[in-house]
């Protein structure tokens, strides 16, 4: 009897599961039933997966940059773009010591025309770059290039009103290096006689202003003959800071003589053995240590004088002026002429007078 009442117990709770188990299923969503695949479907390749987007490396300012500013590593930095940006760099490490050439804001893209190029670049710290006019007779007729050395000779004449001293010639600079002449430069040498031939080959061949590469020709044709030594009227030197003033100076009231010298000769002058020049503005007293002189950019802000650069600072080489002339002694005149007397004798009967006149 007991035993039957478990087994009834065991049933009823079997079946309350059961029953709990259908109602659960029963409130599950049902789920579609994908139709079966057609034969036209299942011959149909599947989609091939999206290709990924290929990026570009171009360098950007990493902060802004004010102009003639010397890049840094950390002026830099590289950004992916989705398209490639013509004439950017995609290299940063070729950017790093160069100098802009105008104010960047941040993430600009840095191209050729944001750095400074050109003469600048091949001046050493302390030089300038100053032009002076030139002819073949004054410059090796014509024999000097972009890179050459020469010495700068000062030739004044003293027959001038304008130079009050004797005429002399002596060195004003030494070793100074060309950086131009005329339209070639140490940064567009002139052409060699083989690419020239060549391009007179090329000109002779194209016809005359019809087609564009004969156009080409004869622009560069004109560039390629202001290049040329024979054709250059001005001259670019690299003279230190100190010594602008000097050529200025020697240009404009004496004549200029370039002396063309060997690369490996180094000789240079002894600037010990000759006085300072005196400036043409005096610096305070007392803002000098005894025996301490201008230098640098104070030498060049208070100038000089022709006067001095003529003289070299010592009145003693001025040009001695004449002595006056004495005037002529007098010249003793003669005495003024006597007139001349007669005598007549007048005879009047027996007296006889005598009349002078």
């Amino acid at each position: 009897m007991t035993l039957t009442k478990i087994l009834a117990g065991l049933l009823v709770v079997l079946a309350i599961g059961l029953g709990i188990l259908a109602w659960m299923v029963g409130r599950q969503p049902q789920r579609p039933v994908a139709p079966p695949p057609t034969a036209s479907t299942a011959s149909a390749p599947a989609p091939a997966p999206p290709e990924p987007v290929q990026l570009h490396d171009v360098v950007v300012t990493a902060q802004p940059l004010p102009a003639g500013h010397r890049i840094t590593a950390e002026d830099l930095k590289v950004a992916q773009m989705g398209a490639p940006v013509p004439g950017s760099f995609a290299d940063a490490d070729v950017l790093v010591g160069q100098t802009t050439a105008l104010a960047l804001p941040a993430q600009a893209p840095l191209f050729e025309q944001h750095l400074i190029r050109g003469l600048a670049l091949q001046l050493e710290p302390g030089q300038r770059a100053v032009s002076i006019p030139v002819s073949e007779a004054m410059a090796a007729g014509h024999r000097v290039r972009p890179g050459d050395f020469v010495d700068v000779y000062f030739t004044l004449d003293g027959s001038s009103s304008q130079t009050p001293v004797d005429t002399q010639t002596r060195l004003l600079l030494a070793r100074s290096r060309v950086l131009a002449y005329g339209g070639a430069s140490v940064e567009n040498p002139p052409l060699t006689d083989a690419q020239r031939r060549e391009q007179q080959a090329q000109a002779q061949e194209a016809s005359a202003g019809v087609t564009s590469s004969s156009r080409r020709s004869s622009a560069a044709a004109r560039e390629d003959a202001s290049a040329r030594p024979e054709n250059a009227r001005t001259a670019v030197l690299a003279v230190p800071l100190e010594d602008v003033e000097r050529l200025t100076l020697a240009e404009k009231y004496g004549q200029l003589t370039l002396a063309l010298r060997h690369p490996d000769d180094e000789a240079l002058p002894d600037p010990s053995l000759f006085a300072a020049l005196p400036t043409a503005l005096q610096p305070v007293a007392t803002r000098l240590a005894k025996g301490q002189v201008l230098q640098g950019m104070d030498r060049a802000v208070a100038g000089l004088q022709f006067d001095a650069l003529a003289t070299g600072g010592d009145s003693k080489n001025r040009k001695r002026a004449a002595a006056p002339l004495l005037p002529p002694p007098p010249v003793p005149r003669p005495p003024p002429p006597q007139p001349r007397t007669y005598d007549v004798q007048v005879h009047v009967g027996s007296d006889v007078q005598t009349v002078r006149y």
